[in-house]
């Protein structure tokens, strides 16, 4: 349900972003109110207390966000308010990123390697990942992951190469225990 529900109110919001040429504007605007979430989640549980009401929700949305988001955001903070969703704010944000990255033409990676790469063999394989995807530009967050023994493992969107030593271990271990050893 809550997939069903920031779909619905992240749709609505983008819609309205691509419809006003403000697509910039409220992503960043998603983008520091996430920060600012995840920076205190205390914030969340105090609005989603049940004992607090609708008017106090409200005013101290009102009193942190007025002078920093637009109306449109606000509003948005006011229905999901209203209609006792504001639990789901944090999906809304970011599915209305996604969106916005997906309009944007920017796709979001993940590469993992045992060692740190150079910047010259991170501009390389950015480069290849730019020419074989339908992206115009890449956000790369680079982890290093030791337990991969060597290779890479790039995730980009919902595909997944993975060429690390470990997965053609894994690989061939699967292989080996389908043989039947004959006596």
């Amino acid at each position: 349900m809550a997939k069903l529900v920031s779909k619905v109110y992240g749709d609505a919001l983008f819609s309205l972003a691509v419809e006003e040429n403000r697509v910039d504007e409220l992503w960043d605007e998603t983008r520091a109110m996430k920060q600012v979430l995840s920076e205190n989640p205390d914030f969340m549980a105090i609005l989603e207390h049940p004992e607090m009401t609708m008017e106090k929700k409200m005013d101290v949305l009102q009193e942190v966000f007025q002078k920093e988001l637009s109306q449109d955001m606000m509003g948005l903070l006011h229905v999901l308010v209203k209609k006792g969703r504001i639990g789901e704010l944090i999906p809304v944000l970011a599915y209305f990123n996604e969106c916005a990255m997906a309009y944007k033409k920017i796709g979001k990676v993940q590469i993992q390697t045992p060692m740190p790469l150079s910047e010259k063999q991170k501009k390389k394989i950015e480069q290849k990942l730019l020419e074989v995807s339908e992206y115009e530009t890449l956000s790369v967050d680079y982890e290093i992951d030791k337990s991969l023994l060597g290779g890479i493992v790039i995730r980009i969107g919902n595909q997944v190469l993975d060429n690390s030593i470990r997965a053609k271990l894994d690989a061939m271990t699967r292989d080996l225990s389908k043989v039947r050893l004959s006596n």
